[in-house]
C-alpha cells in the first residue's frame, strides 16, 4: 500500500488569531516533559518554552507555529513526496485546490466530492464560526482567510511575524503579511 501524507500549513497570524479568539493557551510543559523530543528536536526552543507566560497566547501560538513548521520543512527535505498545501490556497479556490490535490494523490474527484467541498466552503456559510461550534466544517472559506487582520492588533501581527519569520518565509511571502 502506498502511503500518502498531506500537511496543511496555515498562516502564522491566522493560527495565532484563532487561538486568541478561542482563548486556547498551550502548556509547553507537555513538550518540555519529553526528554527525547527535547533532545532530538526542540532543545533550541527550551528557554523560550520555559519563559513564556501562561497567559501569553500570542507568544505561545507563535512559538508553537515556528516549532511545528520548522519540523514540517525539515521533514519535507527528508521526504520530498510529502505534499504540503497552504490553507489559504485551498480557501481561495476550494474546488480547484482540492481537485488538484486529489489528482496529485491519485484519488477520484467526482461530483459527490465537489458538492461536499462546495457545501463546506460556500459563501452562504458563516464568515466566522461560533465559539460554541469551533469544530464545525461549514465556513465561508474566502471570508475566513483574512479574519486575523481584523482580530489582531498591528503590534500583535508584528510580534507574530518576528517570532515566526525564521520559518514563515519558507511558506509565506512578505506581501502575505
Amino acid at each position: 500500500m502506498n502511503c500518502q501524507i498531506v500537511i496543511t500549513v496555515r498562516h502564522p497570524a491566522g493560527f495565532a488569531s484563532s487561538l486568541k479568539r478561542l482563548n486556547w493557551p498551550f502548556d509547553f510543559r507537555d513538550l518540555l516533559n519529553q526528554p527525547m523530543l527535547m533532545r532530538d528536536h526542540l532543545e533550541q526552543d527550551r528557554a523560550e518554552m520555559e519563559s513564556i507566560p501562561a497567559d501569553d497566547i500570542i507568544g505561545q501560538s507563535s512559538l508553537l507555529w515556528r516549532m511545528i513548521y520548522r519540523a514540517v520543512h525539515s521533514t519535507r527535505d527528508l521526504l520530498p513526496e510529502i505534499k504540503i498545501v497552504r490553507h489559504e490556497d485551498l480557501s481561495l479556490d476550494p474546488v480547484a485546490g482540492y481537485k488538484s490535490l486529489y489528482e496529485s494523490l491519485g484519488l477520484t474527484f467526482d461530483e459527490k466530492v465537489r458538492d461536499t467541498i462546495l457545501n463546506s466552503s460556500s459563501s452562504e456559510n458563516p464568515t466566522e464560526l461560533s465559539k460554541k461550534r469551533v469544530h464545525s466544517v461549514k465556513l465561508d472559506s474566502r471570508a475566513n482567510m483574512d479574519n486575523w487582520k481584523k482580530r489582531l492588533t498591528a503590534e500583535e501581527i508584528l510580534r507574530i511575524r518576528k517570532m515566526t519569520e525564521s520559518v514563515s518565509h519558507l511558506f509565506y511571502s512578505d506581501a502575505e503579511w
